[in-house]
């Protein structure tokens, strides 16, 4: 088996925090220099000054991602604020024989100062905000089986179920002719059913469709949208999956948004772009409140049937960079968003890939279709 894909990502991180090891290095050395009289002692105070201010910033940029909106405004303000007083109180104390230089300079380091302390209080609190993201495990059984194995299949993992820590959130997606008998089957279990598709109409002649409303009377909490399979065999595009979400989250169905690239994208290095592409073209168009409810898949589609493998920490690459995406967006609220595997799981390397510390779960496949193996992926997590 090859494993493919490069880690350009991980090098570049790697690479940016060299780089400001070193300036920041050569900073405290221009520094002492000036301290110890071998640079003039401006200069050394501007190499301070400018020492304050890149911290404040990368400070900030750090809190920033973790923030909601309302947040973000309320560090803004508070920097203002900090910054203003800090200002006045130094024009105030400032004594009158001070020079135009020695009054900018002092309110300069008293801005930074206030910007300084107000960055680092939000680190603070934000810095160790613990992950309650859901577990999860949802089973896409595809095309496969016929009502009554379906209905078997249920309740196998219905059976097996208290084996599983409770923290686990197991969800099943039969296909559309089973939903009703397997909703039965799995009554008094917390087992959640999903469907694995919803039209993009609310009602009206669309024959062969079926509509999120349909789901949701049947008992569907969960609905797949923007599967691979989807986008490849049957054309569907963001305008579509646009029209789709809206009406899942109108019939009160939490959305599992599939997003991936294929192996001609994978080898030409354009994954972080394809995959940033179909977040920003649907996943931005939701509003806070319908992002709070949304689980998203990463399928690597070049990795499903042609002899690759996605390794654990491929895995840990894109979906840290799909929450960063979020993050760019939705703020703190991207820490809480259930970002799901849809590669080859099994049994085998549940434990590895779920590890990681930004894969929540498990959008399997051929493995949901054996109970025992279904419920097995979802041991793997740590209790």
């Amino acid at each position: 088996m090859q494993h493919f894909g490069s880690m350009s990502e991980q090098e570049t991180e790697h690479r940016k925090r060299r780089i400001a090891d070193a300036v920041i290095i050569a900073v405290i050395v221009a520094g002492g220099l000036s301290i110890g009289g071998v640079l003039p002692a401006w200069f050394g105070r501007a190499v301070w000054l400018l020492l304050a201010a890149g911290c404040w910033l990368w400070l900030a940029l750090r809190a920033w991602h973790r923030l909601t909106m309302r947040q973000r405004g309320w560090l803004v303000f508070w920097s203002y604020a900090a910054a203003g007083c800090a200002a006045a109180w130094v024009l105030h104390t400032a004594p009158e024989q001070a020079t135009l230089w020695v009054r900018f300079d002092r309110i300069c380091s008293a801005i930074l100062l206030a910007g300084l302390i107000t960055a680092i209080a939000y680190n603070i609190i934000y810095k160790n905000k613990p992950n309650m993201r859901k577990k999860i495990v949802a089973g896409n059984w595809k095309m496969n089986t016929l009502p009554a194995e379906g209905v078997e299949l249920a309740k196998g993992v219905v059976a097996g179920r208290g084996e599983v820590c409770s923290c686990v959130n197991f969800i099943v997606c039969p296909p559309f002719t089973h939903l009703s008998m397997v909703a039965e089957a799995l009554k008094g279990s917390d087992i959640a059913l999903g469907a694995q598709n919803c039209a993009a109409e609310a009602k009206g002649a669309y024959t062969g469709e079926v509509a999120a409303s349909m789901l949701a009377a049947l008992g569907c909490k969960y609905v797949i949208l923007g599967h691979s399979e989807r986008r490849q065999y049957y054309g569907e595009t963001s305008a579509t999956l646009n029209k789709k979400m809206e009406q899942a989250y109108a019939n009160n169905l939490t959305p599992i948004y599939c997003v991936g690239e294929n192996l001609e994208e994978r080898e030409a290095g354009k994954h972080f772009d394809v995959v940033k592409a179909q977040i920003e073209e649907v996943v931005y168009n939701l509003t806070e409140e319908q992002f709070k409810n949304l689980v998203i898949a990463y399928e690597p589609v070049w990795a499903i049937g042609t002899g690759k493998t996605a390794t654990a920490e491929q895995a840990q690459e894109i979906h840290a960079y799909i929450r960063k995406v979020l993050a760019e967006k939705f703020g703190a609220a991207a820490a809480e968003c259930p970002i799901l595997y849809g590669g080859s799981c099994k049994p085998a390397n549940a434990a590895e890939i779920f590890a990681k510390e930004d894969v929540d779960g498990g959008l399997i496949g051929g493995a949901a279709l054996k109970a025992a193996d279904f419920l097995a992926i979802g041991k793997g997590f740590a209790k």
